[in-house]
């Protein structure tokens, strides 16, 4: 399966995260539940692209300053807030999209298809959305090749609005980040040259990639 060795060029070599998990523990993703796991494995390699520097470990505090897209809808007030802050995060992924082939392995085809489609704003991004969602049941998969921007865009934010998870594998790079987590994404990037690049693109765009372990 081709998805079973883009994952396993990222770490140049065998392992796969499934090696680390419990005996009886069953799961069918190659890396989209697991980004725990190459924390572990890779703490060194391993980050945050979050809104704040560190770690904030103040519950209380967290809850005050987080936003998220489904608060929005309690507070309408708060989207043009959401919007800004969700545009540096797609900025970020752009750049990195735009100098690699990216694979997905994603929850979408698990997704009610209705919820995915009231998520979007534009009849176009609604309807590629449907077509994906529809070619990835068919096909029995939930890993593909996004050569397309304005696919992996619809991804990207679907992600960010935490309403279907979904990695996102940067290959030439050997970078993935996972969605689905407020907005502190997980990261793994393996060649420290280009962690430094991303540093540099987080910067730009006002956002933090923050170590693992702050």
């Amino acid at each position: 399966m081709e998805i079973a060795k883009i994952v396993e060029g990222l770490w140049g070599s065998k392992w796969s995260p499934s090696v680390d998990l419990e005996p009886d523990n069953m799961c069918e993703t190659f890396l989209l539940e697991h980004s725990h796991l190459v924390a572990d494995r890779f703490p060194e390699n391993s980050f945050y692209l979050d809104r704040f520097p560190l770690q904030i470990k103040d519950q209380s505090a967290f809850e005050k300053v987080n936003i998220f897209f489904d608060k929005t809808v309690d507070d309408p007030n708060l989207l043009s807030l959401y919007l800004r802050e969700e545009e540096k995060f797609k900025q970020v992924l752009r750049k990195l999209w735009v100098y690699n082939s990216v694979w997905i392995e994603t929850a979408l085809p698990s997704v009610n298809e209705e919820i995915v489609v009231d998520t979007l704003n534009s009849d176009t991004q609604k309807i590629r959305a449907k077509e994906i969602h529809s070619q990835l049941k068919a096909s029995g998969s939930n890993s593909m090749k996004l050569a397309n921007l304005h696919d992996f865009e619809i991804l990207v934010e679907l992600g960010l609005r935490e309403k279907v998870s979904t990695v996102f594998i940067f290959e030439n790079m050997k970078i993935c980040v996972w969605s689905n987590f407020d907005f502190s994404l997980p990261v793994y990037s393996k060649d420290e040259k280009y962690t430094q690049l991303l540093h540099r693109i987080c910067t730009t765009e006002e956002i933090f990639l923050r170590p693992l372990n702050d």
